[in-house]
């Protein structure tokens, strides 16, 4: 096998193990909110939006910063840095006494994480151009898993601590839940240290231009366009993600299984956006990544419309596996666009700028969609997610080329060869 799938197959792992940490927990955030004593629909929905925005704020100020760091010292350090800081904080949101702690423990999150793009970094770099959509694809397609069996074993976990008097009350269950993610995100950085080895070899002495900076990021062609695209997915899909849980339960009515029926919903979608990203992104390549862009969007927009009109569980399920559907061939055809106008010495950097703008549009969207439930109700944001994926469709139509790809520096080439 040759040494850049190991590094893949060894960084798949280890995506997969980082996402089931995270979204073990995280998807009934308004539920472990509400248990620390925040009372109403409006206003649980409201700190909803403001704790799943917080990790954001941070991670658009520090991605950037790690992904000069990625470039400078490795990017296998800076994905142990983010699995390593996502186990502390994890640890940390199951002792939050109340929303503020919960609160500040999300934005320590944003500044110390960010598994996702550092691990696409380490990816990117060490797979050649031509496969790109293929691996890119799959990291897409572990994530997509990551995020269906953590939710899915997350409402298992939750629904049966219920039955145990000492996890019954005061958000116990879901305390134990940070707790176990906390391993997930361990193992994922054991992982990542014991099994992955980078061809990066830092270059301490050359100059600034042989180092790569941040101008020739934004002046490769296409690459702003890919990037404002990805905000605009970013928030699209973040809008409804602090009030999904309170939907779920508004249409399913209160009862004490509702944690696994959340948890269940987030799993089908997961499952059917890792099919999509592997079968779409392996495929991609040879379609065309800025084609499959459009198209995943324009189905993704319908279907988040659709969810306005939803009025029983079955309809939630048959929504989910579209949504899954459609996400599976965003993430890596965007990805993919990214990695084929980058230069592999600005890997890092651009990535950084990637994770940093997502993140923006990952803290406003949440913040739209506990304003917009708390004000209007709960399915005005399934509506203003449409619109966004509209938005980004309209940024890559315009300003990303059919076919685009970077020639790289003569160095480069003959290194390759």
């Amino acid at each position: 096998m040759s040494s850049w799938k190991k590094t893949f197959y060894a960084a798949l792992l280890a995506q997969t193990c980082s996402i089931m940490g995270f979204s073990l927990a995280m998807p009934f955030m308004a539920f472990y909110i509400r248990d620390l004593g925040v009372s109403g629909q409006a206003e649980v929905a409201r700190w909803a939006g403001i704790v799943n925005a917080a990790a954001a704020v941070t991670m658009a100020v520090f991605a950037p910063i790690w992904g000069v760091l990625a470039d400078r010292y490795g990017r296998r350090l800076m994905v142990m840095r983010s699995m390593f800081g996502g186990a502390v904080v994890l640890v940390l949101m199951a002792f939050a006494q109340n929303v503020y702690q919960l609160a500040a423990c999300r934005l320590l999150q944003g500044a110390l994480t960010g598994t996702v793009p550092a691990l696409l970094a380490l990816v990117a770099a060490e797979t050649p151009r031509e496969r790109a959509g293929y691996a890119l694809g799959l990291m897409q397609a572990a994530i997509a898993v990551g995020f269906a069996i953590g939710p899915y074993f997350g409402g298992l976990i939750a629904d049966a601590l219920l039955k145990v008097p000492a996890f019954a009350v005061g958000g116990m269950r879901y305390r134990a839940l940070f707790v176990a993610s906390a391993f997930f995100l361990l193992a994922g950085g054991l992982l990542v240290k014991f099994a992955i080895r980078e061809s990066f070899r830092p270059v301490v002495s050359a100059s600034r231009e042989e180092r790569g900076t941040f101008g020739q990021v934004f002046m490769a062609t296409g690459f702003l366009a890919a990037v404002l695209a990805l905000f605009a997915l970013r928030f699209a899909n973040s809008v409804p993600a602090p009030i999904f849980a309170l939907f779920v339960e508004q249409i399913q009515g209160v009862g004490k299984n509702a944690d696994r029926l959340v948890g269940t919903l987030m799993g089908v979608m997961g499952l059917t956006a890792a099919a999509g990203a592997f079968l779409l992104g392996h495929v991609s390549d040879a379609w065309g990544h800025r084609r499959l862009l459009i198209v995943s969007c324009l189905f993704t927009a319908c279907v988040s419309a659709a969810y306005y009109f939803a009025t029983s569980v079955a309809h939630l399920y048959a929504l989910r596996i579209l949504t899954g559907v459609g996400d599976g061939g965003i993430l890596p055809a965007a990805n993919a666009i990214i990695r084929n106008t980058t230069q592999d010495k600005n890997m890092g950097k651009a990535y950084g700028v990637t994770a940093a703008m997502g993140s923006v549009g990952w803290a406003l969207g949440p913040l739209t969609g506990g304003y917009l439930a708390a004000s209007y109700g709960l399915r005005l944001p399934f509506l203003v997610t449409g619109v966004g994926f509209l938005v980004a469709v309209s940024v890559v139509y315009w300003r990303v080329r059919p076919d685009l790809r970077v020639v790289a520096p003569p160095h480069e080439l003959e290194s390759a060869e």
